[in-house]
C-alpha cells in the first residue's frame, strides 16, 4: 500500500510539472503573437516532427508547419513579436479567441456572414478554387457542372462553408458532414458517398496521398456561388484599434509573389509517410506497410499523447477516488431519530448537494462539461488546456466513484455498524476503520474499470486542446491523409494501454485477495 501511495504521489509531482511546463510555454504577453490552428489541414497547416525552416515548435508535441504557419511568421516578424502557435480542434477556435487564449485565428477560415457576427476578419491571405474530390474510377470523375451531382451522396467539412454550400445542387443526397478530411477520404474510397467538397489546395493534397481519387473542377458559371477566400480572425471589436491595424498592415505587406510562394513551398513539403519501399512509392504501398510507416515516423507523437493520456486517467481516477470517497461517504449518512436538529439539517444539506453534484455531472457528457467550464473559467484562473483537463476528469469521475462507494458502503453488513458502536466507536469511527476499507476492497473492480474509461474518455478533452494520444492521431491523419492507417495504429495503442492496466489490477486485486477481474466476466 506504501508503494501504491508513493506511485501515486510520483504521478501527481509529474503531473503538475508537465502542467507548469505548458504553462511556461504559454504564456501570452505583449511581445508574443499568440496563433490558433488545427496543425491538420495540409497543405495550409500541418503537425511533423521534423524542425524546418518554415515550422514552429508545438512544445513536446512536435512542429507545425504549413501555408498558414508562414503567413503567421511573417506577421510576427512585421509585429516585432515572437511567434506561438496553439494546436486547437476546429470547434475550438472561436472560443480560445473569444476567451483571450489567442490572439488570431489563422487556419484557413473563410469570413462569411455568420462568422462575422463574433469575428473580425482582416482582407484575404489567400484565395482559392472550389473543387470536388471524387473516386477517379467512377463517373462523376468526368463531370464539369455541379448540378450533374444531383441525386448523388456529397460530403463536407463540419462547420465550414463547404458543408453548406452543397445544397446548390439540386437533388442532392446531403450526407452527415465530417470533422476532418481524412475521415470524408475513407468514407469515399467505401462509397459511402460520391464527392467531398473542398478547396483546390486540401484536394490535391488528398490526392496526393490517395491515387485512387482525383479533383473534379467545374466550368466558368458551373461552379459554386461561394466565396473561396480565406482570411486572418481577430476578436470581435477589434476592428480600428492599433492591433488591428497592424495586423492588416503587416498582410497587406506580403506581396503576392511570397503568397504564390509560400503555397509551392508548402505544397512541396507537405507529410509523406515514409519513405518508398521497394521501389514502391509511398502512396502505392500496401495497408500494412502504410500503418508501419507511420507508427515508425510518427512514433514521437504517439508517445506523447500516451504521456498525456495516462496523466490524466491516473489523475483522473485518484483525485475522482477521494472525491468519490468523501460524497460516497456523506450520502450513506442516515438520517436517525437521535440525531440533533443541527446534524439532521446537515445530513438533509449534504445528501441533496451529492444528489445534485451526482445527477449533473453524470447526465451530461465530459466534453461538454471541458467546453464549457474551461472557456468559462479561462479569463478567471487563466489555466492551461492540462490543467483544466485533470480537474475536469477528476470531478467528473467523482460523480461516478461517489455511487460506487456508496454501493459498497450499502453492501457492508449492519451487524458491523452495530458491533463498532457497541465496543464505544463512534459513527466517523465506525465510516473510517469499519466500513470504508471493506467497500473499498468490495468495489475494487469498480475502482479499477473507471481507470480503464478514463484511459479512453480522456479524449474528448481534445475540444479544449488537451494534446492526448487521440488529438495526436487526428493531426497525424490530417497530415498524411490516411486515416484508417493512422487510427489503426492508435487502436492498437489504446488496447495495449488498458490491456497493461487491467494485468495490474488484477495483480492488485489477488494481492488483496479479490477474485481475478478477468474471471468475472462482462
Amino acid at each position: 500500500m506504501k508503494k501504491l501511495r508513493l506511485g501515486f504521489l510520483c504521478l501527481f509531482v509529474l503531473a503538475m510539472l508537465v502542467g507548469c511546463q505548458e504553462q511556461k510555454a504559454r504564456v501570452n504577453d505583449e511581445h508574443t503573437f499568440v496563433v490558433g490552428m488545427e496543425c491538420n489541414y495540409t497543405p495550409f497547416n500541418w503537425q511533423t516532427m521534423d524542425a524546418t525552416d518554415t515550422s514552429v515548435s508545438i512544445g513536446g508535441a512536435g512542429y507545425c508547419d504549413g501555408y498558414d504557419v508562414m503567413i503567421a511568421q511573417n506577421i510576427a516578424d512585421k509585429l516585432g513579436q515572437e511567434i506561438e502557435i496553439k494546436k486547437l480542434s476546429w470547434e475550438g477556435l472561436l472560443p480560445a479567441l473569444e476567451s483571450g487564449e489567442i490572439d488570431a485565428i489563422i487556419a484557413g477560415m473563410t469570413a462569411d456572414e455568420t462568422r462575422e457576427k463574433g469575428i473580425d476578419f482582416t482582407t484575404p491571405y489567400y484565395e482559392s478554387e472550389m473543387v470536388m474530390i471524387t473516386r477517379a474510377d467512377g463517373e462523376e470523375a468526368s463531370y464539369d457542372d455541379i448540378q450533374q451531382f444531383g441525386g448523388k451522396n456529397i460530403i463536407g467539412q463540419k462547420s465550414t462553408n463547404y458543408d453548406t454550400v452543397i445544397d446548390q445542387i439540386e437533388n442532392v443526397q446531403h450526407a452527415t458532414p465530417k470533422a476532418t478530411y481524412p475521415e470524408m477520404v475513407v468514407a469515399l474510397q467505401k462509397h459511402e458517398v460520391d464527392g467531398i467538397t473542398a478547396e483546390l489546395p486540401v484536394a490535391q493534397g488528398v490526392v496526393a496521398s490517395n491515387p485512387d481519387l482525383t479533383i473534379v473542377h467545374f466550368a466558368e458559371d458551373k461552379g459554386f456561388d461561394i466565396d473561396t477566400s480565406v482570411s486572418i480572425g481577430l476578436k470581435e471589436g477589434s476592428r480600428g484599434t492599433e492591433f488591428y491595424e497592424k495586423v492588416q498592415k503587416a498582410l497587406d505587406e506580403i506581396s503576392d509573389e511570397q503568397r504564390v510562394g509560400y503555397m509551392e513551398s508548402a505544397r512541396k513539403n507537405q507529410p509523406e509517410t515514409g519513405e518508398p519501399t521497394d521501389g514502391v512509392a509511398v502512396k502505392d504501398q500496401g495497408f500494412f506497410a502504410k500503418v508501419t510507416n507511420i507508427a515508425k515516423e510518427y512514433w514521437p507523437l504517439f508517445a506523447y499523447g500516451v504521456q498525456i493520456t495516462l496523466i490524466l486517467a491516473f489523475v483522473g481516477t485518484l483525485f475522482g477516488l477521494l472525491i468519490g470517497l468523501l460524497l460516497g461517504t456523506l450520502r450513506s449518512f442516515t438520517v436517525e431519530e437521535s440525531d440533533s436538529l443541527p446534524v439532521k439539517i446537515c445530513k438533509k444539506i449534504s445528501h441533496a448537494f451529492v444528489g445534485f453534484y451526482v445527477w449533473v455531472l453524470r447526465g451530461t457528457p465530459m466534453m461538454v462539461q471541458a467546453f464549457f467550464l474551461y472557456y468559462l473559467l479561462k479569463p478567471i484562473l487563466q489555466w492551461t488546456p492540462l490543467t483544466a483537463g485533470m480537474i475536469i476528469i477528476s470531478v467528473n469521475t467523482g460523480a461516478y466513484m461517489a455511487e460506487i462507494i456508496r454501493s459498497g458502503i450499502q453492501s457492508i453488513d449492519k451487524g458491523q455498524t452495530e458491533g463498532a458502536r457497541s465496543i464505544g466507536m463512534t459513527n466517523l469511527q465506525t465510516m473510517m476503520f469499519i466500513i470504508l476499507p471493506q467497500a473499498i476492497k468490495n468495489q475494487l473492480p469498480s475502482i479499477g474499470n473507471q481507470l480503464i474509461v478514463n484511459i479512453k474518455d480522456s479524449s474528448m478533452l481534445n475540444v479544449i486542446g488537451v494534446v492526448d494520444l487521440y488529438f495526436q492521431s487526428t493531426s497525424v491523419a490530417g497530415s498524411v491523409y490516411q486515416f484508417s492507417e493512422t487510427f489503426f495504429v492508435t487502436s492498437l495503442v489504446y488496447l495495449f494501454l488498458t490491456t497493461i492496466a487491467t494485468v495490474i489490477l488484477n495483480l492488485i486485486e489477488k494481492r488483496m485477495g479479490h477474485p481475478k477481474t478477468l474471471e468475472r466476466g462482462v
